[in-house]
């Protein structure tokens, strides 16, 4: 009989993409995948570190899971263990910690924890893993590392330098995800933008996404987070285009005030953000547009503040994620002093919300009366009709009739009306 592996996820979309990676090697190994809620004999916590809060989280996840799984085994892998080394032997709840400097690690720990339970198994695709992971969407991992330098981030100490994944070999990732009908396609990556620099390639972002619809004819694909100075012109295009590439992106911010932003180390100014977001919305009308603000950093004046609040007012931004600055340490911000209050922080962080929260109702308004083309995620109950939840094109959670519906299918859904943050419609075809 196999043994039994469960993969929790804490983190980005580039830790969903690296647990599917970690699941292959599982059923390779001869490991059978189930879900958390499952009993099982091996437990895998993929974990986070680019906050106290992540570190915290992943901390509490793995002690959640020994309660509910005295007698699994139990392991700490991802950012979190590669870089508290010094946790370690206060978390005795975790019982193997594999950390980066070592891809071979994980993987003869996980032959020997399989045991003779079953044969190896043989790799499935990234559809197949996410499905069984309980994803409807498929993370293809693109790119890992970062080379940036911002003041406050740790994540390029986790990560390492900026790597790219041979365009070969993500394309027939990808092609073999649709094959085994993956239909919506998410590229991920730490640094995505940067794809194939690493390699002295050029828009390599935008020549990646030109051969992924070349060799594939029915799943769509989403990218997630990119800086601002690697939009170009040509992956501007694609979007434009309509060509399978969903309108939706998410360009960090983090501050609307050049003498911030130089503080951060972050490589724009205020209005090469402006200029560049106003020239993707007025070339792809109706993009979903979404960005992360840091409030509180070292030295934020009361002015330096609203001129991120003029900032934001001035793109065509539609969605906010709005976080507290906290220092991270290992970061070079950590040392500085942290001269703003956690009250004043407080307070920043719900004006900065409750722009998030103007500018998400005006953008889901405008889509009553359109037809969005949803992937079908999962099924609920309400009022005694059975209902479906999946995501749009352009990145809205929106909710329909699902009678005859399965899961990971893309269908066309009339927006007839908006609800609590969620649009509702009903389905066509």
């Amino acid at each position: 009989m196999r043994r039994r592996l469960a993969v929790v996820t804490v983190g980005c979309k580039a830790n969903f993409a690296d647990s599917a990676g970690i699941a292959s090697i599982a059923v390779r190994a001869g490991f059978e995948l189930v879900p958390e809620t499952v009993q099982a004999d091996v437990l895998i916590v993929n974990s986070c570190t680019v906050t106290r809060k992540a570190d915290r989280d992943s901390r509490a996840l793995a002690r959640r899971l020994r309660r509910g799984n005295p007698r699994a085994v139990v392991v700490m892998t991802g950012c979190y263990a590669r870089m508290a080394t010094g946790d370690r032997d206060a978390l005795p709840e975790v019982d193997h910690w594999v950390g980066g400097g070592d891809p071979e690690a994980l993987p003869r720990l996980l032959a020997s924890l399989a045991g003779a339970g079953g044969p190896p198994g043989e790799e499935p695709s990234l559809a197949v893993v996410d499905r069984l992971l309980g994803h409807t969407r498929t993370f293809l991992k693109i790119q890992d590392g970062c080379d940036a330098a911002c003041a406050y981030c740790i994540v390029p100490k986790a990560r390492g330098p900026g790597r790219s994944v041979p365009l070969g070999e993500a394309v027939e990732s990808a092609c073999r995800a649709e094959r085994d009908g993956a239909r919506e396609i998410v590229l991920t990556g730490i640094h995505a933008g940067r794809y194939g620099a690493d390699r002295g390639e050029a828009d390599g972002l935008a020549m990646l996404l030109e051969a992924l619809l070349s060799a594939t004819s029915i799943a769509r694909f989403r990218l997630g987070s990119v800086e601002p100075r690697e939009i170009t012109p040509r992956l501007v295009g694609m979007l434009a285009a309509g060509r399978r590439v969903c309108p939706h992106l998410h360009v960090p911010m983090q501050s609307g005030s050049d003498a911030v932003l130089r503080r951060m180390r972050r490589p724009y100014t205020r209005i090469e953000y402006r200029e560049k977001l106003q020239a993707i919305g007025s070339a792809v009308p109706g993009i979903r547009l979404g960005a992360d603000v840091i409030a509180g950093f070292p030295g934020e004046t009361e002015r330096d503040f609203k001129e991120t609040l003029l900032g934001i007012a001035e793109c065509p931004l539609s969605y906010l994620h709005a976080f507290p600055y906290s220092p991270r340490p290992g970061t070079e911000s950590a040392g500085w002093p942290d001269d703003v209050t956690p009250a004043e922080k407080k307070r920043r962080v719900a004006l900065l919300r409750e722009a998030d929260g103007g500018m998400r109702g005006k953008y889901l308004e405008g889509q009553v009366g359109r037809t969005l083309a949803v992937i079908a995620e999962s099924e609920t109950a309400r009022d005694g009709i059975r209902e479906m939840r999946g995501t749009s094109e352009n990145y809205v959670e929106v909710a329909f009739p699902g009678e005859g519906k399965a899961a990971g299918v893309i269908v066309p859904v009339r927006i007839l009306s908006v609800a609590g943050g969620t649009l509702r419609g009903e389905a066509w075809g």
